[in-house]
């Protein structure tokens, strides 16, 4: 039975799938299906970002690359990964004199498969028909992927003290099943290489010297409601400061921000916050910074690299980044002018 038709099978015949994971003639191997499902997955849905956190790591610094690898993976697989460990958990205590620790986790694997079928499919719609993803449809693909997880966590449960047999054929459903998700896949894989030739250079790392990316953001007014999109402005120096309201270092560097925004009124200074814009409203109105407040989209930090912040980044009236890892920042903004 090759790997597609087990995937087919856990998602046609999930009874079948158990009791094939179940046998233990075969131990790990639904751990490694799960584990082919997630790379994948990653590489089908998320290429784009995994050149760039590569091409990052090459250019500028390995630790850098990394660090954007990391928050890719946590980004892409916490949920799942959650899942399954508590998948494991249930299955292994409800299977009473039967458990076993192996056996468990292997069920739970299996448990685990559609989940990614799941976002993979639906990750391959928002990319072939370049779609945009709202928050709403993004709560109804958790709530479809976990939903089903459950569905088949509950029929493990139900099945793990059984000894059935695994099925002596595979049922061609489960074939058909196998063959569709590997089609999806890599429809959404040739996309995303496709985007990738075409857009080389928003996936190119940024360097000191390099032309800033474009974007255009909404600024946080009251209560965190979004309003009217900012951009930086052409001729201007643009300081940008990417920040979270639980960053201490974000938060002690602030007024230093707020002073070089009074003493320079022809700078330009925006603070993006990448976390809860109702909070980091509420902290600018209780401080009264004259600083333009910002929400971050998630890919505005990913195309500056941001890993760890505060993030700042200085882009002269040429549009051009300058240096802001050595000297002070104000000493930067005379140098320019």
């Amino acid at each position: 039975m090759s790997m597609l038709g087990r995937i087919g099978l856990a998602i046609t015949r999930p009874r079948a799938a158990f009791a094939v994971a179940g046998d233990r003639d075969h131990p790990g191997r639904s751990g490694s299906d799960l584990l082919a499902a997630i790379v994948v997955l990653l590489v089908a849905t998320q290429l784009r970002w995994l050149v760039q956190a590569t091409w990052l790591g090459f250019a500028v610094a390995g630790k850098l690359g990394l660090a954007s690898l990391t928050k890719i993976l946590t980004g892409t697989l916490t949920l799942e990964l959650a899942a399954l460990v508590i998948a494991a958990m249930i299955i292994f205590i409800a299977a009473g004199a039967k458990r076993e620790p192996g056996r468990a986790f292997d069920i739970a694997c299996v448990a685990a498969l559609p989940p990614i079928v799941v976002h993979l499919v639906a990750q391959t719609v928002v990319s072939v028909g370049n779609l945009p993803m709202p928050n709403a449809l993004r709560w109804a693909v958790e709530i479809a992927a976990f939903g089903w997880m459950a569905v088949l966590v509950v029929l493990a449960v139900l099945a793990v003290r059984s000894d059935a047999a695994p099925p002596s054929s595979l049922p061609m459903a489960a074939k058909r099943a196998g063959w569709i998700v590997a089609t999806v896949a890599l429809a959404s894989f040739a996309v995303q290489v496709l985007w990738v030739a075409q857009n080389a250079d928003l996936v190119r790392p940024l360097q000191t010297g390099g032309a800033a990316p474009a974007f255009s953001l909404a600024r946080i007014g009251a209560n965190g409601q979004l309003g009217e999109r900012v951009s930086p402005k052409a001729g201007r120096i643009t300081v940008v400061d990417f920040w979270a309201t639980w960053c201490g270092p974000c938060m002690r560097s602030m007024p230093h921000l707020d002073q070089i925004a009074r003493k320079h009124p022809e700078i330009d200074v925006l603070t993006i916050n990448i976390d809860d814009a109702a909070e980091a409203r509420a902290i600018f109105d209780r401080a009264h910074y004259q600083l333009q407040l910002l929400a971050d989209d998630g890919a505005t930090s990913d195309r500056f690299g941001v890993v760890s912040i505060p993030h700042t980044v200085l882009i002269d009236g040429k549009g051009m980044l300058r240096d802001t890892e050595s000297g002070e920042l104000e000493a930067q903004i005379r140098a320019i002018e």
